[in-house]
């Protein structure tokens, strides 16, 4: 792979990266997070059959929302009944979190960006504790400069705001950044904000899928990663 490379700015200040199937291999039970999510939409009245575990929760969320904005639900009582989907994505994303490990060259990777001066973030679509545990476990938390979550102040992704959010926490402009992730939401993220992306295979999508999102290329790891860092940030 060239050292140049399309959609990759010239000069890296900083690399964002996902977090669950990207630097650590994902404890979450994501069926149960999304089967106990759907049954407490259900409870609000909503028809559980326009809802599937199988779809992504950004999926289940938005078309929630969107439903409830066509009914013209009060705020209010729309804001505390998303705290409460919140609280029950975060106890689920908590059961397991102790167990979290790191996807074999996370490490090597992330200590050879600082060394070059290369700022790191991390954007997740989990809550802040899980985040922070879940580094911790894998012994990565002292390798990350700043962390964006589900439930901070920011619209998560794919919307752009979350990763221009950690971009600025950083102190980098968000053009000389790039993404790392698994995901066809992290590419649509990437894209939204303007940026290049580079997926990793560690995830459960398919490599095709991976390249049809959109991205600057695919590696089979973020281990895999690392010789081309340095090739890169050595010119």
């Amino acid at each position: 792979m060239p050292s140049t490379v399309h959609g990759v700015p010239e000069r890296i200040k900083a690399v964002i990266f996902d977090l669950d199937d990207t630097l650590v291999v994902s404890t979450v039970d994501y069926r149960k997070f999304k089967k106990l999510v759907i049954e407490r939409i259900a409870s609000y009245g909503n028809d559980a059959s326009l809802y599937s575990p199988a779809e992504t929760i950004v999926k289940i969320l938005a078309r929630y929302e969107s439903l409830m904005k066509k009914q013209g639900l009060d705020s209010e009582v729309n804001r505390s009944r998303l705290s409460e989907l919140d609280r029950i994505m975060d106890s689920v994303e908590l059961e397991h979190v102790g167990d979290t490990r790191a996807i074999d060259g996370a490490a090597r990777l992330l200590k050879m960006l600082r060394s070059k001066g290369i700022k790191i973030g991390l954007l997740t679509r989990g809550c802040h504790e899980y985040a922070s545990s879940a580094l911790r476990s894998a012994g990565l938390e002292m390798l990350v400069d700043a962390i964006e979550c589900r439930n901070s102040e920011s619209k998560a992704k794919p919307d752009p705001e979350a990763y221009l959010r950690v971009a600025s926490r950083l102190g980098i402009p968000s053009d000389k950044t790039l993404f790392v992730g698994d995901h066809p939401i992290d590419a649509q993220c990437a894209k939204n904000a303007g940026v290049g992306f580079i997926a990793v295979e560690t995830g459960d999508v398919p490599r095709e899928a991976l390249e049809a999102a959109g991205c600057v290329a695919v590696f089979k790891d973020v281990g895999h990663l690392v010789a081309w860092f340095e090739r890169f940030l050595s010119d």
